[in-house]
């Protein structure tokens, strides 16, 4: 039996004489057992950490430049993805047996979120959502003002996570350094021990700058706790259900600017002139890739194909070829394990849907054989949308019109996040309009719904943009240089 120890914390340099005591928490999958380390908090413990991080902000962060930021990010992600990098190992160790995913799926998950995080994307999202990344540094000429403008990001960020993708809470840290702001992370239940990981790679390149950064575990629903953080914030990014959001947010200062992530539902669309035998293995392939990654976990993953009729390849044949692909991506990357209770309810469905096919429903379905591993069901669109049970459960809806999916989708405007789509006629750009209106935040093609780039606007929010607060000098002296970046 291995025993491996790690923390599902992160003080800051500096911050060891103010540590408070810990608890340990245990967990154990085959034959690892991990000890987790977790700080015992006060709201007084909370708030003086938190006042910590913006004197720390103000002393460094503020003052450190955007390129040598950018440098830092980029030397960590580039050290995440090196395979032999001894964190990325500790943490492929510890993360599936606190998650129950398998180590392929967390493999994935960390060479996915890094090679999005390098320094090409993390400029690119900089241009995209401030024109001028110096603008952060100091102020700058600006043709369409005729003046000078600086943005300016807060204090501190509190950010509460969720815990259904490894990995991807870095962004908020990432982010939060880009716009020169300290962050307080708190860590979710179900995944506490990549960030403490992360942030450690960060204090190894720049100590300074990880002076302004920590994480804490609490349990949720702590109202000392929450409103000591809350109270020190400038902003929050929050990630949950709506029963939390709307929980934490009664916590929330006014003067707090709040940005909400809350759970969202993907789709996929396939029309007929994408499904011919020659593009099929190939198209079956993308879509099982998405429905695996993350077992559909993530916001980002499909829960329902729409397939048209009318294509060389019919639905039901389309279905047949996903679950061969699903079956392969089984064996390359395999789900993780499931609770009772998730695993009881994929199999009521597959009764549900076996009792059909047996009553001469129209429905068909493919499923792994000796477990729940995943499961494909081919049916007519009965005109509402189903949410997943998750765990590589996918419907497959035949229907006539691509266009006749629209209807079912208004009503879910709020929580529709990302569709994937190959139509290839030219309905295509007329359909993209309609799921723009109906809700959809992000449109992308199959394979690539797991994959949004650093200037992808979440939920329909631009990321960096939304957190900062703009100074505008109108004065015909001309006091200040102009600086431009490549």
């Amino acid at each position: 039996m291995e025993v491996i120890e790690a923390n599902g914390f992160y003080f800051p340099p500096g911050f060891s004489s103010e540590m408070p005591p810990v608890t340990t928490g245990e967990y154990q999958r085959g034959d690892k057992i991990v000890h987790l380390k977790f700080p015992v908090l006060t709201k007084k413990k909370v708030a003086l950490l938190a006042g910590c991080l913006k004197e720390k902000r103000d002393k460094y962060l503020s003052g450190t430049s955007v390129e040598k930021i950018v440098h830092t990010l980029d030397k960590a992600s580039r050290l995440w993805l090196d395979r032999k990098y001894p964190y990325r190992k500790l943490a492929l160790k510890i993360i599936p047996v606190i998650t129950g995913l398998s180590p392929g799926a967390v493999d994935e998950s960390i060479d996915v979120e890094m090679k999005s995080s390098l320094k090409e994307d993390i400029l690119r999202a900089l241009k995209s959502e401030t024109g001028n990344p110096f603008y952060l540094d100091d102020f700058q000429y600006s043709e369409n003002l005729n003046g000078y403008c600086r943005a300016f990001g807060p204090r501190l960020i509190v950010s509460f996570f969720s815990g259904n993708i490894p990995a991807l809470p870095h962004l908020v840290f990432m982010r939060s350094l880009l716009i020169k702001s300290a962050c307080l992370g708190k860590l979710a239940s179900g995944e506490p021990s990549f960030i403490p990981l992360y942030l450690k790679t960060i204090e190894d390149i720049d100590p300074e700058m990880a002076c302004s950064l920590a994480a804490l575990y609490w349990k949720g629903g702590n109202k000392d706790l929450e409103s000591a953080a809350f109270n020190q914030a400038d902003a929050a990014i929050l990630f949950g259900g709506v029963e939390t959001l709307t929980s934490v947010m009664k916590r929330i200062p006014r003067r707090v600017t709040v940005l909400t992530h809350g759970h969202k539902l993907g789709f996929g669309v396939l029309g007929r002139n994408r499904l011919n035998y020659d593009a099929l293995d190939a198209l079956a392939a993308s879509v099982a890739y998405d429905i695996s990654m993350f077992d559909q976990h993530a916001c980002l993953a499909p829960h329902v194909y729409y397939v048209e009729d009318g294509g060389e390849v019919s639905p039901k044949e389309f279905a047949g070829a996903l679950a061969n692909a699903m079956k392969k991506m089984e064996t390359k990357m395999p789900r993780g394990a499931l609770s009772p209770g998730e695993a009881a309810l994929i199999n009521q469905l597959r009764g549900r849907y076996e009792f059909r096919e047996l009553n001469g429903e129209d429905v068909t379905m493919f499923a792994s054989s000796k477990n729940t591993g995943w499961t494909v069901v081919c049916e007519k669109d009965p005109g509402i949308f189903h949410a997943s049970p998750l765990n590589r459960f996918i419907r497959v809806f035949a229907v006539h019109d691509i266009f006749e999916i629209i209807p079912a989708l208004r009503p879910l405007g709020p929580f529709l996040q990302n569709a994937a789509l190959s139509i290839g006629d030219n309905r295509e750009k007329e359909f993209i309009s309609r799921l723009g209106e109906a809700g959809v935040a992000r449109i992308t093609s199959p394979g690539n719904m797991a994959l949004p780039s650093m200037m992808w606007h979440h939920d329909g929010i631009a990321p960096i943009s939304s957190l900062l607060r703009w100074c505008d000098v109108e004065k015909k002296e001309n006091d200040y240089g102009i600086k431009s970046i490549d």
